[in-house]
């Protein structure tokens, strides 16, 4: 635990970093911020499409040709530019934390696209977790982003169609490219991308996920035109999309493979450790090392242990802790019998935590929430249980939880409550929504994505259904403890792979003594973090900031702390980097000790 406290002072002695003098003053430069956000999505067209921005809906991914590098690192040198001839301390408060917020993006984003680091990722541009071939099939086959409404919205998916057959070829060259110069994937990602994309390469244009929007044309459509899209969306499945995910299919399988490496860690690869240390600060946007973060990870992981020992003692199950957990991964009573019973369980729960959510909180936002399964053909292919999709910003789009009820993840019925929370309200959902309703914040802001303040407050908003009365059941509060001590063993596991030359075989061994989760979801998850290495570190980085920053407060302010006003300011600001936060935080404290 001593080492934990210190793990915890290091996060808070970040926030240093951050704070500026604030005081009343002029606005920055005439349309600042909408520029920035403009220009940004125009070279993230995918990010343009989450946000309901019609002029992606052409395109795909361009960041592996060179010219796209270029126009980035010209757009971010002309907004540090710009953001340097400002003074703060001549800005109103607003106006200081969101140039501060803006110059940091802008600090970091120059150091890493100018650098050597970026030249070796964009090497290895696609994974089997949250690849662009798998991104691309979502929206195209309607469980995604991309909007199938209108005659212009089916046309505009033709020519993504084309976007994504040309990002398929630079995929090729960059894999090419890093396969003469020693950075390849682990031959487990490739082995595990190969079915992803051979599903769509079976049968006729009619029986794959992308005749889904055909298959559902809105009745709105006249007759003429259905069957104008018909014919193009068969031409186009057959003539560019299938063959493009044979083209990425067959160099994989029969050139790529062979060369493929049997580590797993980024610190096999040249220069590896130094990306991985570039990754863990991006998600988790601290100086944390490696190894500060595996023991923060270990000592979590014992906390937690504790407390299940207290659940296991509750619902009086003899035994030894480790008889306990494979209880759990058993027994029949615990896990749902058939997939049927997935979304209704999901809808129930949501409904059951919105009539809690005024005692935690005073703005409740109103954008509404769906949950929704993931068509059946989507499901083959989508790894994990669930992908949440933020509402549109003009309003054209719910919030969205997609739910792939066959995944192994979703079959357990004790972590139903905690899921909702983590996905829909008080969690992800509520904070895009809160965010998305602050009309005083910059476009940038509203719809950030640091990770660590996003899925940090996914984790901490799960807490929160002990505050709310939603864990009566012991099991249901088990299942809030089984995803807890997963995202502990998540920074175990992701610096033991990435640092310390952890095999996936050693990652599922430690999940299975510390967790309930099965061999197989347990190598589903580890295989996650070799894809997406840093990612997971964000989760309990984040929480237990956000954690710190309540206890602090709460110890600040004694009665006078509204844990409603806490969070309503944690999420008045939007996504920010956690140094951001804590300042803001502080200025909270200072606010409310003085306020009448």
């Amino acid at each position: 635990m001593r080492a934990l406290r210190a793990i915890l002072l290091s996060l808070t002695l970040l926030g240093a970093t951050v704070g500026v003098a604030w005081t009343a003053g002029a606005e920055p430069p005439s349309g600042l911020y909408q520029e920035y956000r403009r220009d940004m999505l125009r070279l993230h067209p995918g990010e343009a499409v989450q946000l309901g921005d019609r002029s992606g809906l052409s395109r795909f991914d361009e960041s592996l040709q060179d010219q796209w590098r270029s126009d980035l690192l010209n757009t971010l040198r002309r907004y540090d530019a710009q953001v340097r001839e400002v003074d703060l301390t001549s800005l109103n408060r607003a106006d200081q934390r969101s140039l501060s917020i803006l110059r940091q993006t802008l600090d970091e984003d120059l150091a890493y696209y100018d650098s050597p680091l970026f030249e070796m990722a964009r090497r290895l541009p696609t994974e089997h977790f949250q690849g662009s071939h798998l991104v691309y099939a979502q929206d195209a086959a309607g469980s995604g982003a991309v909007p199938f409404k209108t005659v212009a919205d089916y046309d505009l998916a033709l020519v993504r169609a084309d976007a994504f057959s040309r990002w398929v070829d630079e995929a090729i060259g960059r894999l090419q490219e890093g396969a003469k110069a020693g950075v390849v994937l682990p031959r487990m990602v490739v082995e595990r991308m190969l079915p992803q994309m051979a599903v769509h390469l079976k049968g006729p244009p009619e029986r794959t996920e992308f005749w889904h929007p055909i298959a559902t044309l809105p009745t709105t459509i006249a007759p003429q035109e259905r069957h104008r899209l018909e014919q193009a969306y068969r031409a186009k499945i057959a003539t560019v999309i299938q063959p493009a995910y044979r083209r990425l299919h067959d160099y994989l399988a029969t050139d790529y493979l062979p060369q493929a490496r049997e580590s797993v860690g980024l610190s096999a690869l040249p220069e590896g450790r130094a990306l991985y240390r570039h990754l863990i600060r991006l998600h988790t946007t601290t100086d944390l090392s490696p190894e500060e973060i595996h023991a923060l990870g270990k000592a979590e992981v014992e906390r937690i242990l504790h407390e299940i020992d207290t659940v296991q003692a509750t619902v009086g199950y003899p035994g030894t802790r480790a008889e306990f957990l494979a209880h759990v991964r058993t027994d029949p009573l615990l896990h749902f019998t058939s997939s049927e019973e997935v979304i209704p369980a999901y809808r129930a729960a949501a409904e059951r935590i919105v009539d809690h959510l005024p005692t935690l909180f005073g703005h409740i936002p109103t954008i509404p929430y769906e949950i929704r399964p993931l068509p059946p053909e989507s499901s083959q292919t989508f790894q994990g249980n669930g992908d949440y999709a933020a509402p549109a910003a003009d309003g054209s789009r719910p919030g969205i939880l997609w739910m792939n009820v066959v995944a192994a993840g979703v079959q357990d019925r004790y972590t139903v409550m905690t899921i909702s929370l983590h996905e829909g309200r008080p969690g992800h959902h509520f904070q895009a929504a809160a965010a998305l309703e602050q009309p005083d914040l910059p476009d940038f802001r509203r719809s950030g994505n640091y990770t660590a303040f996003v899925e940090g407050w996914g984790l901490y908003a799960e807490s929160l259904g002990k505050e709310m009365g939603l864990f009566e059941d012991p099991w249901q509060y088990y299942g809030h403890l089984s995803y807890a001590i997963l995202r502990a063993n998540r920074l175990v596991i992701d610096t033991g792979l990435h640092a310390f030359g952890w095999t996936v075989a050693d990652g599922v061994s430690w999940m299975m003594a510390h967790s309930s989760m099965t061999e197989e979801q347990a190598r589903d998850e580890v295989e996650r973090y070799v894809a997406y290495p840093g990612q997971a570190l964000a989760y309990k980085v984040g929480e237990l900031k956000i954690r710190s920053l309540r206890d602090e407060a709460q110890r600040s302010l004694g009665d006078r702390f509204d844990v409603r006003r806490f969070h309503d300011r944690l999420l008045a600001g939007g996504p920010v980097p956690l140094t951001d936060l804590e300042a803001d935080i502080h200025r909270f404290i200072d606010e409310e000790r003085t306020s009448p």
